[in-house]
């Protein structure tokens, strides 16, 4: 009887004790709290350089995993998971397919845990959607994954937003956070995700996600980035959105930038009016807006910028001498015309100046007759003008007209003489020459032979005394100047007899040569005939054709008595 007492405390206590040390094992197997966190952190998808535009999705937070089920995360296929997961379930155990997926991660087996994703029924819900797209990614199988954010993307679901642009960035298709946008599945994108959608579309070519982007945000990236606007806009061929990009920025880059914009798409009108646009703005520097003008090919708009510039200052001004410089020696006649009512404005110096620059330009004759109309035609400067066109224009009548009113007492001083000599006609009357002359002398630019000049002049209007002044002045500064001193033997000859003369023939015959006409004839006027007769049958000798050396030695014979022998020389 106690036999089979004990018999029935054994069958009481070795179940009791069998269990005992099965949940005992149990608990050892079981990971401790360490063991589960670093589960969890394995089980994080890494981030990738794109996706941390957005806030990482992290896991869920799930139950440690069941022992039956962490005893085979490392070894197990899909399908064995799956059935014991789905065990466990019917069981009543505390077991999740996420809680299973995550573990598979953690223990580095991405591909059993994706298909152990699709072996679950509740493998494909939406909150395992960005981990199926991560999983994908990991295996290579990116088609896959694109497909899987592309059907995301098309129509709103459960999946979340955040989910779908890290999904898209991790896979590196940001398109298809711009269609999710334009579809309405997320969000319109915030000024910092839509500059680098558009950056990433630009960088890729492609205008027609761009052109997605703005119907799906208001966001203005284009503000942050001007040069990307101005980029996006010119492989568009849409002048005017480069334009409007090129507002954004900064005042100083905003002028090159519109050119480059305008010069690219080949919009000549567009450039020129931006140039002209430019120039006309109150603060504008004129020459350099008329060069950026010039550069472009618009010559007449630059000139009209300078003209315009230039209008009441000075021909010195770096407009006028600009535009003077563009105009070349040639205008044309709006360049002639702008030039005429130059000459009419400011003070008289500055007139004169402007008169000046149109005398150059214009046809001798017709500035001719404008300068001779101008209101400074009496002024000293303007007629010297008025003496040059004439001169350049040929017509002496006009010349000696304003010659005549230049020499009637005007003060000259050395610079207007020298003018007025150099200007003066070439057919002009003795009495203007010698005034010419003696005004040069009188100034002290008088040419070499101004006093000699004045002198032939005195003696031919028979003032041998106003002859000699000249003379004597000459020869203070060329002493052996053998024509003036001749001359000067005959005006002392004539004012004081054959004494008065013979000095200065003796100084003439010394500074003749030897065997010539001239010391025959000094020789002859010095009363040394015999001399002179030898001198010139020498000279006949050497030039027996000579007929003015035969009559001189006829001359020479008549005077001898010989006119026979004189009558023979003439006859030969």
């Amino acid at each position: 009887m106690r036999i089979d007492r004990r018999r029935g405390r054994l069958a009481i206590a070795l179940p009791a004790l069998a269990g005992l040390s099965l949940l005992a094992g149990g608990l050892m197997l079981l990971p401790n709290d360490r063991e589960i966190l670093h589960a969890e952190r394995r089980a994080q998808p890494v981030p990738t350089t794109s996706s941390l535009l957005v806030a990482p999705v992290a896991p869920p937070v799930v139950p440690p995993a069941h022992p039956a089920i962490a005893a085979q995360i490392a070894t197990a296929d899909a399908a064995a998971l799956a059935a014991l997961t789905a065990q466990l379930i019917t069981a009543g155990q505390s077991v999740s397919t996420m809680q299973v997926a995550y573990d598979l991660v953690a223990a580095k087996r991405p591909a059993v845990a994706l298909d152990y994703l699709a072996a679950r029924p509740d493998g494909g819900a939406a909150a395992t959607w960005r981990l199926r797209v991560d999983l994908l990614r990991q295996t290579g199988r990116t088609a896959d994954a694109s497909t899987l954010v592309t059907q995301a993307a098309q129509k709103r679901g459960s999946v979340p937003a955040a989910d779908i642009v890290a999904a898209a960035y991790a896979i590196d298709r940001p398109d298809l956070v711009i269609a999710a946008a334009a579809n309405h599945v997320i969000p319109p994108p915030d000024a910092a995700l839509s500059l680098d959608l558009a950056r990433r579309a630009d960088k890729a070519g492609r205008n027609d996600l761009i052109a997605l982007l703005d119907t799906a945000t208001t966001a203005n990236w284009r503000a942050a980035d001007p040069w990307l606007a101005i980029r996006v806009a010119a492989r568009a061929k849409d002048t005017a959105a480069g334009l409007k990009a090129a507002d954004y920025l900064p005042v100083e880059q905003r002028p090159a930038a519109r050119e480059a914009i305008l010069t690219t798409a080949g919009d000549r009108e567009g450039l020129r009016t931006e140039l002209l646009a430019r120039a006309a703005a109150p603060d504008a520097q004129p020459e350099r807006e008329a060069e950026r003008l010039l550069a472009s090919g618009y010559r007449a708009d630059a000139a009209a910028v300078l003209r315009r510039a230039a209008t009441g200052q000075p021909p010195s001004a770096p407009a006028a001498q600009r535009v003077l410089y563009l105009m070349g020696p040639r205008p044309e006649s709006d360049d002639l015309a702008w030039l005429k009512q130059q000459s009419l404005q400011g003070n008289a110096a500055q007139q004169r100046a402007w008169l000046a620059r149109y005398a150059e330009r214009d046809r001798p004759g017709e500035a001719l007759a404008f300068v001779s109309r101008h209101p400074l035609a009496s002024q000293t400067d303007v007629m010297l003008m008025r003496l040059s066109l004439a001169r350049t224009a040929s017509n002496d009548a006009a010349g000696r007209a304003v010659l005549a009113l230049l020499l009637d007492g005007r003060a000259l001083d050395p610079a207007q003489v020298a003018a007025l000599s150099a200007a003066a006609p070439a057919r002009i009357e003795p009495a203007q020459a010698a005034a010419i002359a003696k005004r040069r002398v009188a100034s002290g630019v008088a040419a070499p032979r101004d006093q000699i000049d004045l002198a032939w002049t005195a003696w031919n209007a028979g003032d041998a005394k106003g002859a000699a002044k000249w003379l004597h002045a000459h020869l203070e500064t060329d002493p052996t100047d053998l024509p003036a001193l001749r001359l000067m033997a005959d005006v002392q000859a004539r004012i004081g007899g054959d004494r008065a003369a013979r000095p200065w023939l003796d100084r003439a015959l010394a500074q003749t040569p030897a065997e010539s006409k001239a010391r025959v004839e000094i020789l002859e006027k010095l009363g040394r005939r015999a001399d002179a007769l030898s001198l010139v049958e020498t000279l006949r000798a050497e030039t027996p054709h000579d007929r003015s050396l035969a009559a001189l030695h006829a001359r020479l014979l008549i005077a001898q008595g010989q006119a026979g022998r004189a009558r023979t020389v003439l006859a030969q």
